[in-house]
């Protein structure tokens, strides 16, 4: 990248689909780097080409993250609930769920234009232990589809697609636009695996370390993989 924006181009941009560093926000301990303030000044810190670098990154798990640029870099978010939009319209999905208030607050009214209905789920402290519960709506017959950022280990997930099953949800399936799966803890939510919950489990592309495998298993029916090329392009031209 310094090479290039010292060879007299005209702008530059970085596209990120997924940010590894979106997580690492926080330091609670004396001795933790807060990696996504470093990587933020990497960036920032590269020549100016007579425009800012700019950093295209999608579904970027701490908002205020963007604000760590600063000088010659600035950050472009993006979204990619318009792919989740497109593969279940004319289908019988009639409700979006969220796996806390913070999702909700961030993804809900991108379905605004959309004819179904918000549920919401949280946290909630249950004597020494802490549980989910729906705290909004109704999943009684409702084809849900639970919508977050990414995925870890799938742990809330999973207690959230149970929940609703538990409530009468006719079906539960799960949109995440990141699947970081460490440990290849997918498995759990395939066929099999004892977090088999969910009827259909759509990622992106934005990890393809991760959804390569995840594509050689389609045959499976549980993971749909999203193709983020064509949104990627469209996403670019806005600034071309």
């Amino acid at each position: 990248m310094i090479v290039l924006l010292n060879s007299f181009i005209e702008s530059l941009t970085v596209v990120l689909p997924y940010s590894p560093v979106g997580t690492m926000e926080r330091v609670t301990r004396e001795g933790t780097v807060a990696t996504a303030s470093t990587y933020a000044h990497l960036f920032s810190s590269l020549p100016n080409c007579g425009r800012p670098t700019r950093l295209m990154v999608y579904d970027l798990h701490t908002l205020q993250n963007r604000f760590y640029l600063h000088g010659n870099a600035i950050a472009s978010l993006q979204t990619t609930i318009p792919l989740l939009k497109k593969r279940i319209e004319n289908t019988s999905i009639d409700c979006i769920a969220f796996p806390d208030d913070g999702a909700a607050k961030r993804f809900g009214q991108l379905f605004d234009d959309m004819s179904v209905e918000i549920l919401i789920c949280g946290k909630v402290r249950d004597g020494d232990k802490r549980s989910v519960k729906i705290q909004e709506g109704d999943a009684l017959g409702k084809h849900i589809v639970i919508v977050d950022d990414l995925v870890q280990t799938g742990g809330t997930l999973f207690e959230c697609g149970k929940v609703l099953k538990d409530a009468g949800a006719a079906e539960v399936s799960a949109f995440v636009a990141h699947a970081v799966f460490p440990n290849e803890s997918w498995r759990r939510f395939d066929k099999g695996g004892d977090r088999c919950t969910f009827n259909k489990f759509w990622v992106t592309n934005s990890i393809p370390t991760v959804t390569s495998v995840l594509e050689e298993r389609a045959e499976n029916g549980i993971f749909e993989v999203l193709d983020l090329t064509d949104a990627i392009v469209k996403d670019l031209d806005v600034y071309s």
